[in-house]
């Protein structure tokens, strides 16, 4: 599984951050369409998570994983064929969301039944750690692609390490984790926690798109930003497996607390300060920082989860507040666009982790 991970974040890091940039910058979206794309590919990934849980429950966790990659390469092909195949953007949207739902949930629901409780915040670590290493390659690797050859070469290779990503699921176990998602089972699940859910959508949408546009203005290369992407993965990872050592849960908590108080500061201080060099700095260091919220938050989740008769459901549910955090940011993005109204947003998600 970890394989078969790595290699899908490195195909979807290569091209992940640059996407918005190839919106606004290569086919000439304004701010407002480029809202748009994401507002519909929020709201897809919402309404196929359902789908998505009773896809694997009736087929299995892998076949949900191995349809997933050549969806994400249709989506790339897509994107940059769209004037020449007439493909409107929203449509790829749509794409888009129905291809994370099919990839996301089932893979969530997986790892958490069959992660072990002792060792969970190790293996949540781990995971993150070796995702990361790939996540820490891509962005440097794609910013080396779109600056030597273009967009097209870049979109060719990460098609060529989503395919690739395929042979190591075929050697994992199928499993069908039970699926029922009516509305009495999502009513039945503990919403502990919600705000913190929504949290996390909020503030991986600002970090994956808006983020992005504002610090390409500034650096104004795409290897530049690439190297301060790998850089401030590196960080992470070090973050990732420093802080998913810990497996007290008291000590988890606390530091989930700290974490959460000093990312909301790092990302208003983006709102005031400028420059490529101090910007740089400040994505390497809220990049190590938010693992003393990802790795404590997903460990006592996935604590919780475990236990739950309806762990299926509850990834969904985990979906459906996600993608309400990412629309809560679009709607403030659409109102004031602009991008720092995303920082504060973000800022004031992070808070939500203190108490």
């Amino acid at each position: 599984m970890y394989a078969a991970m790595c290699l899908k974040t490195l195909a979807i890091s290569m091209v992940g951050i640059f996407i918005p940039l190839f919106l606004m910058l290569e086919q000439g979206l304004d701010l407002t369409a480029v809202i748009i794309f994401y507002v519909i590919n929020t709201v897809t990934y919402i309404l196929a998570a359902p789908f998505a849980g009773k896809f694997a429950s009736n087929y299995g966790l892998r076949r949900a994983a191995i349809i997933t990659a050549p969806l994400f390469a249709l989506f790339y092909f897509g994107l940059y064929n769209s004037a020449t195949l007439g493909w409107d953007f929203n449509y790829l949207a749509i794409l888009l969301g129905f291809t994370e739902a099919l990839y996301w949930v089932p893979f969530i629901t997986h790892f958490i039944r069959s992660s072990d409780k002792k060792h969970r915040s190790e293996e949540v670590g781990f995971l993150s750690g070796s995702t990361m290493l790939a996540a820490m390659i891509g962005p440097f690797v794609g910013g080396l692609l779109i600056t030597l050859y273009g967009f097209n070469l870049l979109f060719i290779v990460a098609s060529i390490f989503l395919f690739l990503s395929i042979f190591p699921i075929l050697f994992t176990k199928e499993y069908h984790e039970p699926f029922k998602c009516n509305l009495s089972d999502l009513l039945k699940i503990s919403k502990k926690g919600t705000l913190k859910m929504v949290s996390i959508g909020s503030i991986g949408i600002v970090e994956a798109v808006f983020w992005p546009i504002f610090l390409f203005a500034a650096v104004k290369i795409y290897a530049e930003m690439g190297l301060i992407f790998l850089i401030a993965e590196f960080t992470a990872l070090a973050g990732s497996f420093l802080f998913g050592s810990v497996e007290n849960r008291g000590k988890l908590r606390k530091i989930l607390r700290i974490g959460g108080f000093l990312c909301a500061l790092t990302w208003l201080s983006r709102i005031y300060f400028e420059g490529a060099v101090i910007l740089a700095l400040l994505t390497i260091l809220s990049s190590f920082l938010h693992e003393m919220v990802e790795v404590p938050f997903n460990t006592l989740a996935f604590d919780r989860m475990i236990k739950k008769k309806y762990l299926s459901e509850y990834v969904v549910f985990r979906g459906f507040m996600t993608g309400i955090g990412r629309l809560i940011v679009l709607a403030i993005m659409g109102i004031f666009l602009n991008l720092k109204a995303s920082f504060l947003t973000s800022a004031l998600m992070y808070l939500a982790y203190i108490f």
